[in-house]
């Protein structure tokens, strides 16, 4: 954090000895009458993003553990009464899933790079989500056997830096749970 801070303060004080330095050679009566439309102080009031300075963008990597708090806190009821199972990762991807028998959760925290996991459900607008900036699928599939239903639901956030899904496997649908995770931990991972 101290080097992004001096490489902040490094990239703030060229922009204010550039800002500064800009109109060197301009006669007297240029200065007394304002600047002149070539000045860089006119081209700074027309262009305000020519004179930001934003902080380099972290970047971004994959969470190292699944005992994560903010992770176990995001996917709320979707673990609630499961046991953590297992860890999958490998250099684009983590997967963290709880339950060993139905039902069950995962979450996975891919890049960009990695092979989407689920690739052709249909878009839904979440608000939260759209704010962030971010895009959102979801979707399963319903196996019916007698009586009994089984539903496997994902969502799946695509974002610049990573690729988020959330899935479930279960007797009972939980859409409301899923969206709620995927919310919560979009906003953690973009934070």
């Amino acid at each position: 954090m101290l080097k992004s801070v001096r490489t902040f303060l490094g990239i703030l004080l060229l922009g204010v000895l550039l800002l500064g330095c800009g109109d060197v050679g301009q006669d007297a009566t240029a200065a007394s009458t304002g600047p002149s439309p070539n000045s860089s102080a006119t081209r700074a009031s027309q262009s305000p993003a020519a004179t930001a300075t934003t902080a380099p963008a972290r970047p971004f990597t994959l969470p190292k553990d699944c005992d994560d708090p903010r992770l176990a806190a995001a996917m709320g009821a979707l673990i609630k009464g499961k046991k953590f199972d297992k860890r999958y990762d490998s250099a684009d991807h983590v997967t963290c899933s709880w339950g060993k028998k139905i039902p069950t959760a995962g979450v996975t925290i891919a890049l960009p790079s990695a092979k989407p996991k689920y690739k052709d459900f249909p878009e839904v607008e979440v608000s939260e989500l759209s704010a962030l900036g971010v895009e959102a699928q979801s979707g399963g599939t319903e196996i019916a056997v007698g009586d009994r239903t089984l539903y496997t639901q994902a969502f799946v956030v695509s974002a610049p830096q990573f690729r988020l899904t959330v899935d479930q496997m279960s007797e009972e649908r939980h859409d409301d749970d899923l969206r709620e995770a995927a919310v919560a931990l979009t906003t953690w991972l973009t934070s």
